[in-house]
């Protein structure tokens, strides 16, 4: 393997297990915090692909749109990233409420069936107004090259990673920071630590947990808004995207052990690893290569990576 092609190999690892990461760490942080399986944030995912489309280019697309020939504002990629984490957050805010809320109390089965179900749901209404057919996110001129990257011993410009993937990967970093921050840092988090060790001590020492859950269940739907303009940036969108990052995603929170941020992180490397060895080796063994690697490491580890005490009992 070339010093090119071993490059392209780390950021194809990488940038998959980006958005691997930005989902799951949604999923992670709203068991962990609220003990509560969301399936319907595979569809916060689709929907981030689809409102950073409509604010980033002009289309024609099937379904009931193709009545009106082109749509979109056609702002621009930059304008999407932006714009898209703020309306899922929105809209998080309001899954929150009316979805999620009133399941906090019900039995984990209850949850995945009815949020199982909101995803299906979603994604067919999604093909009946957009189509079934494939669609391509514009890039910027600045997104379409590679960037020459410094790396130990080898002369300047002797290696390159594609630009897309370097801000994919980036941007990740920069955000996985930030929730670390987060949670470390800022009383909303402490909020959110405290309440989920002991929610209702922490609500007669007069800490209402309620806000704080809300927060970063809206932020973790902002994360997978994002996750879907950077997936639409690297690969089709469909109306089935929502279905295909969230069943790996949870395999991944799994993996990494239920409600661990660290696992979360080390497990989305480990599915990035496996995905972008899968299409070096055998192409078609892509999307079985995370189950296959699930299936090792919870083999390893029944409890997975960095099980919490409570999993671990």
């Amino acid at each position: 393997m070339t010093l090119d092609a071993a490059v392209g190999f780390v950021f194809i690892a990488l940038s998959v297990a980006s958005l691997y990461l930005l989902v799951a760490i949604g999923l992670s942080i709203i068991f962990g915090s609220l003990k509560y399986v969301n399936m319907a944030h595979g569809v916060l995912y689709l929907g981030g692909a689809y409102i950073g489309l409509l604010i980033a280019s002009r289309e024609q697309y099937g379904g009931l749109l193709s009545e009106y020939g082109t749509i979109g504002l056609g702002w621009g990629f930059v304008p999407a990233l932006i714009l898209t984490p703020v309306v899922i957050f929105v809209v998080g805010v309001a899954m929150e409420r009316f979805l999620a809320k009133p399941f906090y109390d019900r039995d984990l089965l209850d949850q995945l069936l009815v949020t199982f179900g909101v995803l299906i749901a979603a994604q067919e209404v999604v093909a009946i107004v957009f189509g079934r057919t494939g669609t391509i996110y514009p890039r910027p001129e600045w997104l379409t090259g590679a960037i020459s990257l410094p790396v130990i011993g080898t002369p300047p410009g002797m290696s390159a990673a594609s630009t897309i993937r370097v801000l994919v990967v980036t941007l990740t970093l920069v955000l996985i920071g930030v929730i670390f921050a987060f949670f470390k840092y800022t009383d909303y988090g402490l909020a959110v630590r405290a309440g989920t060790e002991d929610s209702e001590m922490t609500e007669m020492l007069g800490i209402r947990v309620g806000r704080p859950f809300l927060l970063i269940f809206a932020i973790g739907a902002a994360y997978a808004g994002l996750a879907g303009v950077l997936g639409g940036s690297l690969f089709n969108v469909t109306n089935s995207i929502g279905m295909e990052i969230i069943i790996p995603s949870l395999v991944i929170v799994i993996m990494g052990g239920v409600g661990s941020l660290r696992g979360t992180v080390i497990g989305s490397l480990l599915a990035g690893l496996a995905f972008a060895v899968a299409t070096v080796v055998e192409p078609s063994m892509t999307n079985a290569s995370i189950y296959l690697l699930a299936i090792v490491v919870l083999t390893i580890r029944p409890s997975g990576i960095f099980p919490s005490a409570k999993v671990g009992q």
